[in-house]
């Protein structure tokens, strides 16, 4: 059994599937029929490769794959933090959307060159579904943030608040040394950070939004609203939102209060009944 191996699939899984959760439940709630229909979507893929990532995971370790995605603690998942925050209004859930998805499209291009070609091979498969998902993203972005000043100042408070925790899906996994001695991680996730701090920066001059490098010990992107409706970079505005640093820690169990109902709405069924098969 490879444990190692096993510890990175299952936090590719975790991401996936809390994050597709938290698109579902834009089901019956989303601004128009139009985005109902695309998030229902996104959201039924996003969970399709959580899992495909446990079936890996449960290979590698003679699990049940249910068992992996519905039958640990809380404090047993390994996604980063950002997937699991509330959907919070429709600009918050659009950033995350754009900042997830260009964050994923970075890995998963890095990880087709894996040494495992049981996750080369699914990485392939999900990167030709996953393209769909980032030009539903590129599209809403740019739509929101050249329409009117209410549109764009929501989204850059909302990257104000997301983008350092996008920094952080590059948290390294908990066997990532291992991990990349084997090669079954080709490119080490500090790499990965600077490559999407570096391709997201440039993406958000171009329209219109100046950002700031993030990382966990550097500043992260700060937007206001000026009386014209442009935006241009100043103070962060203390909202409540949690510092920079508490992005981490998702790839070592830490779960925020916002997990407990996600976790409790996601594994509900699972806990009446493990042994049921449908």
């Amino acid at each position: 059994m490879n444990q190692v191996l096993a510890s990175v699939l299952t936090a590719l899984g975790d991401d996936e599937l809390i994050l597709g959760h938290r698109h579902s439940e834009w089901t019956g709630f989303a601004p128009h029929m139009e985005e109902d229909v695309a998030f229902s979507s996104i959201a039924q893929d996003e969970i399709g490769h959580a899992a495909a990532y446990y079936s890996l995971a449960a290979v590698e370790t003679d699990d049940d794959v249910d068992r992996i995605a519905l039958g640990r603690e809380k404090s047993e998942y390994r996604n980063a933090i950002l997937c699991e925050r509330d959907n919070g209004d429709w600009a918050f859930t659009l950033v995350r959307h754009w900042l997830y998805d260009h964050a994923d499209a970075i890995r998963l291009e890095a990880l087709e060159s894996s040494s495992h070609e049981g996750l080369a091979a699914l990485v392939t498969k999900i990167r030709r579904e996953e393209r769909y998902h980032l030009l539903h993203a590129d599209t809403w972005l740019k739509r929101v943030t050249q329409g009117p000043a209410e549109g764009r100042k929501r989204v850059a408070d909302a990257m104000t608040r997301a983008y350092p925790e996008a920094v952080a899906v590059f948290e390294p996994f908990e066997e990532e040394e291992a991990a990349l001695a084997q090669g079954w991680i080709p490119v080490s996730s500090s790499e990965l950070a600077a490559r999407f701090i570096a391709e997201t920066s440039q993406q958000l001059d171009a329209l219109g939004l100046p950002t700031r490098s993030a990382g966990r010990s550097g500043e992260g992107a700060e937007f206001v609203a000026s009386s014209s409706g442009d935006l241009i970079a100043g103070d962060a505005v203390d909202d409540g939102n949690p510092p920079a640093e508490d992005g981490f820690g998702g790839r070592r169990g830490r779960r925020t209060a916002e997990f407990d109902a996600l976790w409790q709405d996601m594994t509900s069924m699972y806990r009446t009944d493990p042994g049921a098969r449908w």
